[in-house]
C-alpha cells in the first residue's frame, strides 16, 4: 500500500471517528456530565488524561522541531510551518479536552478576567495562551518575506522568538507535572520525578507524532535514515527509553521501602482491574513501538511505530491521574459513605469514549486540512516569485 492510499485510509477513518464521536459530544452537552464515570472521589477521568497527553504533545513537538531547525538539520526547516501546526492543534484540542471537564465550561474566561496566579492552573492556562499566540506570531514571520526562502533567512525576529518557544515548549510539560507533584496529600504524585516523567513522555509523544507526520510529508522514496527521520527516530527511542527506567526507579523505591506511603497505588496499577493498561498497552506498545523505530526500515513500518508510541502514552497519563485518586485518604472512607458518585473506583464510560474518539478524529483532520493548506500558500507564493 502506497503513502497516497494509506493517507486516504487514515483520513477516512479520521471522518469515521469524528462523525460517530461527534453523537457522544451531542450527549455531553445535553445531559452535562451525567453521562461520565468520574464522581467526588476520582473527579479527574480520560477527558483529563488526554488534555495532559495533548498539551504535551505540543510542547514536546514544537521543543524538537525548533532544536532541529536552529541546528539546520534537512527537512526541519521546509517544514517549520507543519511543526508549528501539529503543534497548534494539540494544544488546542488538548485545551478542548479539559473545557469540556469542566463544570462550568463556559465561564473559563474567568480564568484571564480574574486569575490568581498563585494557583498552578491559572499560571498553566496563561502559558497556553502566551505559547499558542507566540507560535501564531511565528508562523507570519515565516511567511510574510516575499522570498520563498524566508524560512533560511536567520536575520530578524524569527529566531529569536523559536527560541523562547522552544523553552516554553519545554517548561510547560514540566509544569503539568509540578502540578500533581506538589500536592502534599497524595503521596503517589509527591515525587520530585513527575515533572520529569511528564517531560519525557512529552519528548517521546510529541516526537512521534511529528515523526507520523513526517513520514506523509516527506517524499515518498524518502529513506528511514533521511535526516528529519533519523534524528526523530532516536529523540523518540531515547525519550521512551528515559522513561521506561524513570517509572522503574519509582516502582523500585515503592516496592523496597517497607513503610511505602504510596505502594497501594502502585499495587492499582500493576495488578487492579486495569492492570492490563499498564502491562499491555503501555510495555507492550512501548514494547511494539521501539521495535519498530529501531529498526532501518521503510515509511510504513517507520510512521507505524510512531503511531503505536504516540498512542501508548495516553496510558502513562491515565495511570498516573487514576491512582493517585483511587486509594483512600483516610482508613475506611470507602465503606464510611455508599453512593454511586462516592466511589474510588473509576472506569471511561461509553460517553467518555465517544468523546475521546472525536477528538482524536478531528485532531487529524484538521492536521491533515491545515498541511495542506501550507502546501497550497508555499506553491502560490513560489509561482509569483521570479
Amino acid at each position: 500500500m502506497n503513502k497516497r492510499t494509506t493517507l486516504k485510509w487514515m483520513l477516512g477513518l479520521a471522518v469515521v471517528a469524528t462523525l460517530v464521536g461527534g453523537i457522544g459530544l451531542v450527549q455531553k452537552f445535553v445531559t452535562g456530565e451525567r453521562l461520565a464515570g468520574y464522581g467526588s472521589y476520582v473527579p479527574w477521568g480520560l477527558w483529563v488524561a488526554l488534555y495532559f497527553h495533548g498539551v504535551g504533545i505540543a510542547g514536546g513537538a514544537f521543543a524538537i522541531g525548533v532544536v532541529g531547525y536552529l541546528l539546520g538539520v534537512a527537512g526541519f526547516r521546509e517544514h517549520l510551518r507543519v511543526t508549528i501546526w501539529v503543534s497548534a492543534v494539540s494544544l488546542v484540542m488538548g485545551l478542548f479536552s479539559i473545557w469540556l471537564d469542566l463544570g462550568q465550561p463556559w465561564r473559563m474566561y474567568r480564568i484571564f478576567t480574574d486569575p490568581s496566579f498563585t494557583s498552578m492552573m491559572a499560571f498553566n492556562a496563561w502559558m497556553y495562551m502566551f505559547f499558542l499566540t507566540l507560535m501564531a506570531i511565528c508562523f507570519v514571520l515565516s511567511v510574510r518575506k516575499d522570498s520563498p526562502t524566508a524560512l533560511h533567512d536567520r536575520s530578524g525576529w524569527l529566531v529569536p522568538l523559536l527560541m523562547v518557544g522552544g523553552l516554553i515548549g519545554i517548561a510547560f510539560p514540566s509544569q503539568s507535572g509540578a502540578f500533581f507533584g506538589v500536592v502534599d496529600a497524595k503521596p503517589y504524585w509527591h515525587t520530585a520525578m513527575l515533572p520529569i516523567m511528564f517531560l519525557t513522555s512529552a519528548i517521546a509523544a510529541g516526537g512521534a507524532v511529528l515523526l507520523l507526520v513526517f513520514t506523509f510529508v516527506l517524499p515518498e522514496n524518502t529513506p528511514a535514515s533521511a535526516p528529519p527521520l533519523a534524528m526523530l527516530r532516536r529523540v523518540t527511542l531515547g525519550a521512551v527509553l528515559f522513561y521506561l527506567g524513570a517509572e522503574f526507579a519509582e516502582l523500585s523505591i515503592a516496592y523496597w521501602s517497607p513503610v511505602s506511603a504510596h505502594r497501594d497505588a502502585f499495587n492499582l496499577v500493576l495488578f487492579g482491574p486495569f492492570w492490563w493498561v499498564f502491562w499491555v498497552v503501555h510495555l507492550g506498545g512501548a514494547a511494539v513501538g521501539l521495535a519498530l523505530l529501531s529498526r532501518q526500515g521503510s515509511l510504513p513500518v517507520v510512521g507505524t511505530g510512531a503511531f503505536v508510541v504516540a498512542l501508548t502514552f495516553v496510558s502513562s497519563r491515565l495511570n498516573i491521574l487514576i491512582p493517585g485518586q483511587a486509594v483512600e485518604q483516610l482508613k475506611g472512607l470507602r465503606e464510611a459513605f455508599m453512593h454511586p458518585r462516592l466511589e474510588h473506583y473509576y472506569e471511561a464510560t461509553q460517553n467518555e469514549y465517544l468523546v475521546a474518539l472525536f477528538i482524536g478524529g478531528i485532531s487529524v483532520l484538521l492536521v491533515a486540512v491545515g498541511i495542506k493548506l501550507i502546501r497550497q500558500l508555499v506553491d502560490s507564493r513560489e509561482a509569483t516569485v521570479p
